[in-house]
């Protein structure tokens, strides 16, 4: 969902220290069964080993350690088809810390890893700069910030929704719901945080929307005051919130907001699907609505992947769509191995911006070879109390560029 792009020169930079590294610690991780030095197992499949360098703790593992389980359990199902392609996950924690991350993209590098998925923390630009320059490929994860395909160059691709994508979506149905004057709060600190405010703001205005006025928040603020008595004193009044913010940041602000007497409803994005959500908000999450990838119905094949994750992995989800995203990444790389017969970087890429209407969990994907980020159906989420509903999808007419 975020980076930031000063860490380049930092990264790049370290390239050579970090070149004599080597993996093999206590934080490596194996989803999809033993390690191999050949291109092919015992039975001449080809083994596709996959490395994610992951913040397995600190303030993004709600979002990392779910994408790297979903990618465990898709590397398992994958292994147990009569498939050509066999699949190995090699992990390592960062801890979120921007040189272990380095550190660890390279020692992943240097083991001959060279297909990746990004973490959603703030290295992902970094990180595929190292692998950029090794030759390798990679996707953004659960990365939805657009403008990451141009920093990051021609080997990286989307397997999920921009982020001007769900803006708009949440813009429409703003629009569609009747209201009026909107408040935008973001945070300059990262991508994700500070343009979807704009990519709303630019939606909801061609939908007849108009702003009533916007504000700035601290990632991981513990303290609302000022951004909630800014509400209250708004003229004109916003009948709806529209902020990019997420967990845990956005039920303690929504605790704030409700607690000070405002009850202007709440638009977020796809950081608030989590059970986090509604553990650091309680009720005041209630009536919340936000974007994501998609919501386990009766009878969906989200909700057959949740059966089947609790026994394959023995823990339920912890996100409607996170290990799901997981799961998709592994699978969209295994459709493109199997259609170029390769595991091999350059062939990938290839295999990949051909990709059409490849079902995923997270809905149908065809890639635009062009942005190498498809468009995707944005599924609306809605708190009742802490549960959340699924509320409706939709495509947006109206796209915002990134």
């Amino acid at each position: 969902m975020r980076s930031r792009t000063w860490l380049f020169t930092l990264l790049v930079a370290g390239l050579a220290t970090f070149g004599a590294a080597c993996g093999g610690d206590d934080e490596e991780g194996g989803g999809g069964g033993g390690q191999t030095t050949d291109a092919t197992d015992a039975q001449d499949k080809l083994t596709l080993r996959i490395g994610f360098s992951g913040a397995l703790e600190g303030a993004y593992a709600p979002y990392d350690a779910t994408l790297l389980k979903g990618m465990e359990y898709g590397a398992r199902k994958v292994n147990e088809e009569d498939g050509p392609i066999r699949v190995e996950i090699v992990s390592k924690n960062n801890k979120g810390d921007q040189a272990q991350s380095a550190t660890t993209t390279q020692e992943l590098l240097d083991e001959g890893i060279n297909v990746f998925v990004l973490t959603t923390a703030d290295p992902s630009v970094a990180q595929g700069t190292l692998i950029s320059a090794a030759g390798g490929v990679m996707s953004l994860g659960g990365n939805t910030a657009p403008q990451l395909a141009k920093d990051i160059g021609e080997r990286v691709f989307f397997f999920v929704f921009g982020d001007n994508v769900q803006a708009a979506a949440m813009a429409e149905y703003a629009c569609d719901a009747g209201y009026e004057n909107a408040w935008l709060i973001g945070s300059e600190e990262i991508p994700y945080t500070k343009d979807m405010p704009r990519y709303f703001r630019d939606a909801f205005e061609k939908c007849g929307g108009q702003i009533a006025g916007e504000d700035v928040y601290k990632i991981g603020q513990t303290e609302f005051r000022t951004q909630v008595t800014k509400i209250q004193n708004a003229d004109p009044k916003p009948d709806v919130i529209f902020s990019p913010m997420f967990v845990p940041d956005s039920g303690v602000f929504l605790k704030a907001l409700r607690g000070a007497g405002v009850d202007a409803p709440f638009l977020s994005t796809d950081g608030n699907d989590s059970t986090l959500f509604g553990d650091s908000g309680g009720n005041s999450v209630d009536g919340a609505v936000y974007s994501t990838h998609g919501f386990p119905e009766e009878g969906n094949p989200l909700q057959e992947f949740a059966a089947d994750f609790e026994t394959v992995m023995g823990a339920k989800p912890e996100s409607s769509t996170f290990e799901a995203i997981g799961r998709d990444n592994v699978y969209a790389f295994v459709e493109a191995a199997k259609a170029t017969d390769s595991i091999e970087p350059d062939d990938l890429i290839e295999g990949i911006k051909a990709l059409k209407d490849v079902k995923l969990l997270t809905g149908n994907m065809t890639m635009n070879p062009d942005t190498r980020i498809p468009i995707k159906e944005v599924t609306l989420v809605e708190m009742a109390d802490t549960t959340p509903g699924l509320l409706e999808t939709r495509t947006p007419e109206y796209i915002p560029e990134p």
